[in-house]
């Protein structure tokens, strides 16, 4: 337990050193793009295996584990929908949701509906 809690103090400072310099991060909201069920699970990325099947979600996870403020959107996209994480400083949640609020009225990130298709299997 200590050494895993040491482990995230440290990544908790790189974030706290980052943000020094910087109001907000756009992140991906997950480290693969969406692909279709009939694929089955992302097993690596890039070529590089993955420990475990929901290791694509490092990047979600790491800000959820040092405690920052975040705000998913959908991306805007004519194909598969996928998300961008806006990451703020502790305390400026409000400046973190107005950002969020201007990029979805100005570049069109609001949630639609996906095209709909009926193919079924390979």
């Amino acid at each position: 337990y200590l050494e895993a809690e040491a482990a995230r103090a440290r990544l908790w400072r790189r974030f706290v050193a980052f943000f020094a310099t910087r109001d907000v991060l756009v992140a991906p909201a997950a480290s693969v793009m969406p692909w279709p069920n009939a694929d089955g699970e992302v097993l690596a990325i890039d070529g590089r295996p993955l420990a475990d099947i929901l290791d694509y979600l490092t990047v979600t996870f790491v800000v959820t584990l040092v405690g920052f403020p975040v705000v998913t959107l959908p991306a805007p996209s004519d194909d598969l929908p996928f998300g961008l994480q806006l990451i703020g400083r502790p305390g400026e949640e409000a400046r973190l949701l107005a950002f969020a609020a201007r990029l979805e009225a100005k570049a069109g990130f609001a949630w639609r509906a996906p095209p709909l298709s009926m193919e079924v299997g390979p």
